[in-house]
């Protein structure tokens, strides 16, 4: 059976088998070459994160054809959908991060200095690469431009985001056992509540978006750079910031499907 008939079959599950093929032996490779070869090794981790966009692409123009991709690709890149939500995507995750540190000094623990001090101009100028390279462009064409919609019209919108969510926080394992990621220093469990109750905040914000994969990059874009300016991730000291940040993202995360249920949606 050809890879087109077999993606016809089960898109799915065609999607989610390239996604995790394509990540993880990127992954795996770029540890393992790291130390002849350390322009590669980075060069593969990089790769490595566009495994969710570059299986949408597949699957969709394997299954739906040349207009069908044309079709996806303009609800995916819908830009007009108003300041308001331009602003609560890039914004949000600021307003999370303040209000977990803020908790966090009112409890007691010190705060370390922002990570932009002194070079703020050159914080701001690395936020489009944070887009490009840091994760949303490789991801979010996958998880809420393909997978989120059609796990939606099988499940509902609640199950969803939250199947979604476990898929998405297992897909990021292999970045734990890796020296230099962002991961390496988090608690697993901590993560993966985090992505979990993200990916029902990421379809909520999509749904109010008419499926606007715009706003699912800006929110990631957002919620990876927001961190380099307020520092709330783990450190050896303490991890109460983040777990701070991660308890309000699940009262986010309750809030967003309250108000759904609310208008009845599944």
């Amino acid at each position: 059976m050809t890879l087109r008939a077999r993606l016809q079959r089960s898109p799915l599950i065609g999607f989610f088998a390239l996604t995790f093929a394509w990540s993880w032996a990127c992954w795996a490779l770029s540890p393992a070459i790291r130390p002849q070869l350390p322009w590669l090794a980075t060069l593969l981790m990089f790769a490595g994160s566009f495994g969710p966009s570059l299986a949408a692409i597949v699957v969709v123009a394997g299954t739906r054809q040349v207009e069908g991709l044309r079709a996806w690709l303009s609800r995916c890149l819908q830009w007009r959908i108003g300041w308001g939500w331009w602003a609560f995507a890039l914004l949000l995750p600021l307003a999370v991060m303040l209000l977990a540190a803020g908790l966090h000094v009112a409890l007691g623990g010190d705060i370390a200095s922002s990570p932009a001090s002194g070079h703020l101009l050159m914080t701001f100028v690395n936020l489009p690469l944070v887009l490009l390279l840091g994760g949303p462009l490789g991801e979010e064409f996958g998880w809420r431009g393909y997978a989120g919609p059609d796990l939606q019209d099988r499940l509902g919108w609640r199950a969803a985001s939250l199947c979604l969510g476990l898929v998405w926080g297992v897909w990021h394992l292999p970045l734990f056992f890796i020296d230099g990621t962002a991961q390496a220093h988090i608690p697993l469990a901590l993560f993966l509540l985090s992505v979990v109750a993200l990916s029902v905040v990421f379809a909520w914000l999509v749904k109010r978006t008419a499926g606007s994969v715009v706003a699912a990059l800006l929110f990631h874009t957002a919620i990876n750079f927001w961190p380099s300016v307020v520092p709330v991730l783990p450190t050896s000291a303490s991890y109460r910031a983040y777990a701070l940040v991660v308890a309000l993202l699940v009262l986010l995360a309750g809030a967003a499907v309250s108000s759904f249920a609310q208008r009845g949606l599944p």
